[in-house]
């Protein structure tokens, strides 16, 4: 028996071992569904991390996709919007399944482990309230789930992916607050990439000596503090102040048009880098850093500089001090301004 069990024991290990750092994406969907789909997800290894983005060609209904990772992930599928449809976990080696009666993502059926099975089934509940982006019958969704498993690290994910926390503050301490045995622990904060929930930054925080970027220009930017004053301008296509917000980053960079006596960037989390590039094309903005992050509050410079919502702004002085952080335009345009004197 004892040899049996250690030959058992060796046979699990080798098929553990045995697992590719991928996984695959098996779509069925109606024949009359021909249409493109994005998977965006962030990958990592032990030494390092990478946005990867997947583009799912369906013909006739029917896809198979693969995606190369190494840690557990979240992966993020988008239809015809700008905002994820739908969101899905995945490990090394899992097969997962999308199946559905159309061609909204909302709508589908995602299976393959069962983190993606109860994060399916909370998004085809509330898919209503997702299809019509509204954000507080969402944040009473996520609400209504925590408070029935608290210990589910669904219950943080969802959190983390779909609450509006701009919109309620207060209900998402509650919630986070309540969490309690597996929920919380580090291991599905960090999977969702917002560690900065776990602990944000205070409003002094001290800014990091420099800042890269990924911006349309050059490619790549350095931002350095401690020479001249600094604006910070973090959004959204999808945020309801855009337009307006982008006329007034304009007007502040034509009243002080010398872009080596202030640093003004505009630093946009929008997914999709066609509609991102569309509208900066259009919006006459000059003389400032036109940054990128795809990864919106996820990506780890917006941590870094303790960023967890759009639309945000940081004014920064010319010693390197932050003397504004927070969500008022024009009370940010006044600091900045004054910095400018």
């Amino acid at each position: 028996m004892r040899k049996i069990l250690t030959l058992c024991a060796l046979v699990l290990t080798l098929l553990t071992g045995c697992r590719k750092n991928e996984f695959t994406v098996d779509m069925t969907l109606p024949a009359t569904v021909n249409r493109a789909y994005t998977f965006l997800y962030y990958a990592s290894d032990p030494e390092k991390g990478w946005l990867v983005e997947n583009v799912a060609s369906v013909e006739k209904g029917r896809a198979v996709m693969k995606g190369i990772m190494h840690n557990p992930c979240l992966v993020y599928l988008f239809g015809s919007g700008k905002l994820p449809q739908a969101v899905f976990y995945v490990e090394r080696g899992d097969e997962i399944t999308i199946t559905g009666d159309g061609d909204s993502p909302v709508s589908w059926g995602i299976h393959g482990n069962k983190i993606t099975d109860r994060l399916t089934a909370w998004r085809l509940e509330n898919r209503t309230a997702i299809q019509a982006n509204d954000a507080s019958k969402i944040n009473a969704g996520v609400a209504r789930y925590v408070k029935e498993r608290p210990d589910d690290p669904v219950s943080t994910i969802l959190m983390l992916v779909y609450y509006d926390r701009r919109l309620d503050e207060a209900g998402f301490d509650r919630c986070w607050a309540s969490l309690s045995g597996d929920a919380k622990d580090a291991e599905w904060s960090e999977i969702c990439s917002r560690s900065d929930m776990l602990a944000e930054l205070p409003r002094n925080a001290e800014f990091p000596s420099m800042v890269v970027l990924k911006t349309a220009s050059t490619g790549c930017d350095t931002v350095r503090k401690g020479r001249v004053p600094m604006l910070f301008y973090f959004t959204r296509n999808t945020v309801e102040s855009h337009d307006e917000d982008i006329k007034k980053i304009r007007r502040l960079s034509d009243e002080y048009p010398d872009s080596a006596g202030r640093i003004i960037v505009d630093v946009n989390f929008e997914p999709d880098s066609g509609a991102r590039t569309y509208r900066m094309k259009r919006d006459s903005v000059r003389n400032a850093v036109r940054a990128w992050m795809p990864l919106g509050v996820n990506d780890e410079t917006a941590a870094s500089l303790g960023v967890a919502r759009v639309p945000y702004e940081i004014v920064v002085d010319a010693k390197g001090k932050v003397v504004y952080r927070g969500d008022d335009f024009d009370q940010a345009l006044t600091r900045f301004r004054r910095e400018m004197k």
